[in-house]
C-alpha cells in the first residue's frame, strides 16, 4: 500500500503571507485542523495548526478586560509565517503506508503533508486515512472470522496452516505474523471468509498447532 493511493489529493494550503485570521476561517470552512503552508511554485515551507493559532492569541486572552475584537485584530495583523512550524515532517509520493505510520507514531503528529520530488505539496495523509486503509486491508468489514495460530518459527509453518484452510474451501482475506512470547515460535493472524470456524480450529489443533483463545488472557 502506497501513500499516493490513500492521500487526499485536493489539499487546501495557505500562503505564508496570509493572516492567521484567514487561516482560521479556512480551517473552519473546510473542517480541518492544519494547513500546509505553500510558498512559490507550491513548495511546502511550513505547516500551521489550529493549536498554533490558539497559542498566538493567548497573550490577548489572558489580559484582563481583553475583548474578542482585540483577539481578531491580532489574528488579522499576524502573518502565518510568524507562527507556522517551519521544520515539517513529510511523506513522499513513493512512501508506503508503513512508512507513514512510523512517521505519524514517532513524531506524534496527526497528519503528514505529501510532497513530490521538487518539494511541492502533492497531498496530505492523516491518521484516519491510514487506519481506514489498514481496516480495509485486514478485511475487518467483511463477513469473516479471526484465527490466531502459534507455529514454530521456521519455514513451512504458514504453508501448513494455509493448506488446512484450503482443504475447507475457505478464502483467506488477510494474514499477519508477529513474534510470540515463547522463543522459537511465531503467531499468525488469519482472517478467513467464514463464520463457522469451529471445524477449522479443531483440524488445526489436531495437526499439532496451538490456537490462541482471547479468554485465556482475561484476568
Amino acid at each position: 500500500m502506497f501513500v499516493v493511493r490513500r492521500m487526499k489529493k485536493h489539499v487546501v494550503t495557505i500562503s505564508p503571507a496570509a493572516s492567521l485570521y484567514e487561516a482560521r476561517e479556512i480551517m473552519r470552512g473546510n473542517n480541518i485542523h492544519q494547513l500546509p503552508v505553500a510558498g512559490e511554485n507550491g513548495k511546502l515551507v511550513g505547516i500551521l495548526s489550529n493549536r498554533d493559532i490558539r497559542e498566538a492569541t493567548l497573550p490577548v486572552g489572558i489580559l484582563r478586560g481583553a475583548t474578542e475584537e482585540e483577539a481578531v485584530e491580532l489574528l488579522k495583523k499576524t502573518a502565518v509565517e510568524k507562527v507556522m512550524t517551519r521544520k515539517v515532517t513529510v511523506a513522499t509520493l513513493t512512501d508506503t503506508l508503513e512508512d507513514a505510520i512510523v512517521l505519524l507514531h514517532d513524531f506524534r503528529i496527526n497528519a503528514l503533508p505529501v510532497v513530490d520530488d521538487k518539494g511541492r505539496v502533492a497531498g496530505i495523509i492523516t491518521r484516519t486515512d491510514v487506519l481506514k486503509a489498514f481496516i480495509e486491508a485486514l478485511g475487518v468489514g467483511e463477513i469473516s472470522s479471526r484465527l490466531e495460530v502459534v507455529v514454530p518459527d521456521r519455514p513451512g509453518g504458514l504453508a501448513k496452516i494455509v493448506s488446512i484452510i484450503k482443504g475447507f474451501n475457505v478464502n483467506i482475506t488477510s494474514i499477519l505474523t508477529t513474534g510470540h512470547a515463547e522463543a522459537g515460535k511465531r503467531t499468525i493472524f488469519f482472517r478467513v471468509a467464514t463464520i463457522n470456524v469451529l471445524p477449522l480450529k479443531q483440524t488445526i489443533q489436531e495437526a499439532g498447532f496451538e490456537i490462541l483463545d482471547p479468554s485465556l488472557y482475561h484476568v
